[in-house]
């Protein structure tokens, strides 16, 4: 079987382009995720300018300037960091808009694995709140102690999506009992 010769051969040079240019364009602007940040971003302007202009330090090091020597490592010297307030930014809004965005508190995403689920499950069936017999039972696989079991059954409690089901399961056993 022949080798196949020549694989440049239909490539041809595009004149018309920077190459150079092109990789430098690519290369230094950096991708945004926030918005309030990318909304005020100037293109024309290198990261450090922008980040000025915004109030925000590109290098935090260089903003607080702490003392480096060996007293102040030890903790026997009182240590004040120097920051330069004096500049106000250009566009302060951004500052305020993640001030206002960080005060929003996020969401806490509780989530339990089924498997654990269903060893809270089973224990609760079998002992109700005798967490010294299910620390004995012979499905605690990682030997858990009481009061371990007592938090993951407490955490499986607090999380409403998960509990919710065992709850009305439970619900609808008792209703055909009686």
């Amino acid at each position: 079987m022949g080798k196949v010769k020549k694989q440049k051969r239909h490539l041809k040079f595009r004149y018309d382009e920077d190459r150079k240019k092109n990789w430098k364009k690519a290369r230094g602007m950096p991708t945004i995720k926030c918005a309030e940040i990318k909304k005020a971003w100037d293109e024309t302007k290198s990261v450090k300018q922008n980040l000025q202009e915004m109030g925000i330090s590109a290098d935090p090091n260089a903003t607080l300037k702490i003392p480096r020597s060996k007293a102040a490592k030890m903790g026997q010297l009182d240590v004040t960091m120097e920051v330069d307030l004096e500049k106000t930014p250009l566009k302060d809004f951004v500052i305020k808009d993640l001030e206002e965005k960080s005060k929003i508190p996020g969401r806490k995403k509780m989530s339990m694995s089924d498997e654990d689920a269903g060893f809270c499950v089973h224990m609760m069936d079998k002992y109700g709140e005798n967490y010294k017999a299910m620390a004995q039972d012979e499905r605690n696989y990682y030997q858990e102690t009481p009061k371990q079991i007592q938090r993951k059954i407490n955490r499986f409690k607090s999380i409403p999506e998960v509990y919710n089901i065992y709850a009305e399961a439970r619900q609808g056993e008792a209703s055909r009992l009686t």
